[in-house]
């Protein structure tokens, strides 16, 4: 029996309603559902909270033919989905995320919870994140949220590629992503997900990494889709020869490409993906020094802060920074208009696992592409915590690409010593704007 006058401390009906759900006290149904690792588990309720909530739960225990049996079987729900949905009927709250979010849907639709629906709904249209799409995808019956999965997928493929839902896709949405002309990313990046995503299935399968079971578990059909002339001999070289999965009939074809001896038979497609070029202008800091030979540190207090303009209409799509080998940063990024925050990122990123243009470092990638207009000062602020870092000297104020025009202004506030001429912030990321 619970602590006597629990009732006496909570001065609200919603906290006392939530604590004797909580606690199971007084309850007079059990719902049966299956948990995550397939096996039944049952969750006390209350039978007049529910149909309160809901006309179907009405009918199903007040109505001419009600349940009369105190456990009531839920064969098509999960139990994260049911959590949800009766933390929403007992204090109008939930946590809806991109794993359940679905789940929460079919419930709220399936015992007509309106007020539910709508949130979910919201959370699909307003906060649904890269990471998230391949949860969504496989499940999704609306058109209009299935279609802005796919643009994500399209602009940000590099993060939805790299989730961990991503390695539970089905073969047939794994063709799906390949064969996609309009994505935006780094062939060798795809690459690197789909092996992830076989070697997943084979500890799935309890088979062992070897060459012959990765090809195996990929299938013709996905290696086949993987367009690895878009590759560089190199990263080609590096990255894809080790990993054993093509024979050497595909190796010999790949080799001719590189070298511009197109074969009589080309088994891989050479169109470039993406239908927004994601683009990388030069490092604005021409002299890169390492943690050993100087240092560029931070604590809380300090702030590193750069002013830039371009010259003609893009979309800012990540931010550059310098890092350390085998390190891992806190960043709050914060992006300015004016004076007018247009977006902010708070996380920790681990520098990459190789150096690249000189340096170990991260690109922290926006939530969703900014919109810069010409001649307009744009101010890129981060509090940033972790090891000492590589950072850059003999910075130059104007970046050209092609027909697009980057200058750096320094900062006007005081900041942890990043200017136009020196610090952090080594490139931008840019994706064209459509006209």
């Amino acid at each position: 029996m619970e602590a006597s006058a629990w009732q006496t401390k909570l001065s609200s009906f919603k906290e006392r309603h939530l604590y004797a759900y909580n606690k199971s006290l007084f309850c007079d149904v059990e719902l049966s559902v299956m948990d995550a690792n397939g096996e039944k588990v049952t969750i006390p309720a209350h039978k007049y909270v529910l149909a309160i909530s809901s006309p179907v739960f009405e009918t199903m225990f007040y109505g001419e033919s009600a349940e009369t049996g105190r456990t009531i079987d839920l064969p098509d729900c999960t139990k994260e989905g049911l959590q949800e949905m009766l933390l929403y009927v007992y204090s109008d709250e939930v946590n809806i995320t991109g794993s359940n979010v679905l789940d929460v849907l079919y419930l709220a639709e399936r015992y007509m919870l309106p007020f539910l629906k709508e949130k979910c709904e919201e959370y699909l249209e307003k906060d649904l994140k890269p990471e998230d799409v391949f949860h969504v995808l496989p499940q999704i019956r609306n058109e209009k949220v299935e279609q802005k999965c796919w643009d994500m997928v399209d602009s940000d493929a590099e993060r939805a590629v790299s989730s961990e839902s991503f390695l539970n896709v089905s073969r047939e949405m794994l063709c799906e992503v390949l064969g996609r002309d309009t994505m935006s990313i780094d062939e060798v990046v795809l690459f690197q997900a789909v092996e992830k995503w076989a070697l997943n299935k084979l500890t799935e399968e309890g088979l062992g990494e070897s060459m012959e079971n990765k090809r195996a578990v990929l299938g013709e059909e996905v290696i086949k889709l993987i367009r690895f002339p878009l590759m560089s001999q190199k990263k080609f070289a590096e990255k894809v020869l080790p990993s054993g999965i093509l024979t050497m009939d595909e190796v010999t074809q790949l080799v001719q490409i590189f070298n511009d001896l197109w074969p009589l038979r080309a088994s891989f497609n050479n169109t470039k993906r993406g239908r927004y070029e994601v683009f990388m202008p030069n490092t604005r800091l021409q002299m890169i020094i390492s943690p050993c030979n100087g240092h560029w540190s931070y604590s809380s207090l300090s702030i590193d802060a750069i002013d830039f303009k371009v010259n003609k209409p893009l979309f800012l799509v990540g931010v550059r920074l310098f890092g350390a080998e085998d390190c891992s940063y806190e960043v709050n990024l914060a992006l300015y208009k004016s004076a007018q925050l247009i977006q902010q990122i708070c996380s920790t990123f681990p520098t990459e696992d190789e150096e690249t243009y000189g340096y170990y470092g991260f690109t922290i990638h926006l939530d969703e592409p900014v919109p810069l207009d010409p001649d307009v000062v744009y101010t890129i602020e981060a509090t940033i915590s972790g090891p000492d870092s590589y950072y850059g000297l003999q910075g130059r104020t104007t970046i050209a690409f092609e027909d697009v025009v980057i200058t750096y202004l320094g900062k006007r506030k005081r900041s942890n010593g990043t200017s136009s001429k020196k610090g952090q912030f080594p490139s931008l990321v840019f994706r064209r704007r459509q006209k």
